[in-house]
């Protein structure tokens, strides 16, 4: 999303219909922090490890540059 939008800072909010949720609304600054939030929610659910989080993070960065520079390129 921050290259489609050629930045980090955008804000932006979300909002979920989950009825267990606890909170129905989340504000987020940028693309990463939303990103790093939820490789951390994963962490304190108990179904990955830091380094999976950390991990993921950069694995995802690489494909997103892959895929930008390669398939979303203007023609």
């Amino acid at each position: 999303m921050k290259r489609c939008f050629g930045s980090d800072t955008i804000a932006f909010d979300l909002t979920t219909d989950e009825p267990n949720a606890p909170v129905e609304q989340r504000h987020f600054t940028s693309f990463s922090a939303a990103a790093k939030e939820d490789a951390d929610s994963r962490i304190r659910l108990g179904v990955h490890y830091p380094w999976d989080a950390t991990d993921g993070l950069t694995l995802g960065e690489n494909v997103a540059n892959r895929v930008f520079t390669t398939k979303l390129r203007t023609r």
